[in-house]
């Protein structure tokens, strides 16, 4: 739905002098992250780390045994694992679809509220999740090809461990060392990528909300990020619009400037923090 938010914050507010304003900060908390992580990685994590001993004891027998069949038999071993997986993923992805939804009714009423704060103009009845709906869908299906990509990269591993080690007659306690290596190598990505979809969805619904209401001016908030990217640094409280006429126009002292490429807008690089704050003109 297609709102003109300045129009509205203009009959809202007929005395005003100042004529724009710059929506307060929307920073979503860490626990997000953390409970995306702990509804759909976690669970492929603990799955390889639960397989861990049945792979060691398949190991330890086939390297004693050392016959044509050992290779099969942790083969199969691993396509177990695997076959787990692809049922337990039918499980994650409600519990992703579910994170996914709240998410996007946490932004929605922190963007209501910064609207309110700084409009009197209170949008409840005419914003809600429809109209992100493909967004929405997008990152399902993201998030979904990387909780595959977590898990098939994590059996390469272990695969890579157990054959080099029957190859090379390793004893078992140096091939779980390379397996425990892997499970943790999977747990920390996974960590690493559940904070960057927050923060990826997170400015994705905001350039929504901002198009949705007729803001095509907005501010660059740098994360603050101890190792930024020096380009993404240098745009802190630039301003940036998605309006080829509005391009040099200036704003509270500012000149606008045209929009970075799609895929190097704030939040969307990997592990970028950044964000955007809309600019509401009172008009």
């Amino acid at each position: 739905m297609r709102i003109d938010l300045s129009a509205l914050a203009a009959r809202a507010n007929p005395g005003r002098r100042k004529r724009t304003t710059t929506l307060r900060d929307i920073i979503p908390p860490a626990t997000l992250a953390t409970d995306l992580y702990r509804a759909t990685f976690l669970n492929v994590v603990t799955m390889w780390q639960r397989y861990t001993t049945r792979i060691l004891a398949e190991y330890e027998r086939s390297l004693s045994a050392l016959t044509t069949d050992s290779p099969a038999d942790l083969n199969r071993v691993l396509d177990e694992a695997s076959g787990e997986f692809n049922r337990l993923l039918l499980l994650l992805t409600p519990a992703l679809r579910s994170w996914v939804l709240r998410v996007e009714r946490w932004e929605r009423g922190k963007f209501i509220g910064a609207v309110l704060s700084a409009s009197r103009v209170d949008l409840s009845t005419l914003i809600g999740p429809e109209d992100v709906a493909q967004t929405l869908e997008q990152v399902i299906e993201w998030n979904t090809n990387l909780i595959r990509d977590v898990n098939d990269q994590a059996r390469q591993k272990i695969a890579n461990a157990v054959f080099s080690g029957l190859t090379g007659r390793r004893p078992a306690a140096d091939v779980a060392k390379e397996i425990r290596s892997a499970t943790g190598f999977a747990r920390d990505r996974s960590m690493r990528i559940a904070s960057h979809q927050l923060s990826s969805l997170s400015s994705q619904l905001a350039a929504e909300r901002r198009r949705a209401a007729g803001l095509d001016v907005w501010e660059w908030r740098h994360s603050a990020k101890l190792h930024p990217r020096r380009e993404h640094l240098a745009r802190d409280g630039n301003l940036y619009t998605d309006n080829p006429d509005r391009v040099g126009e200036v704003v509270e002292g500012k000149t606008v400037m045209a929009s970075p490429p799609a895929d190097d807008q704030p939040g969307i690089p990997p592990f970028c923090g950044c964000r955007s704050r809309a600019v509401l003109t009172f008009s």
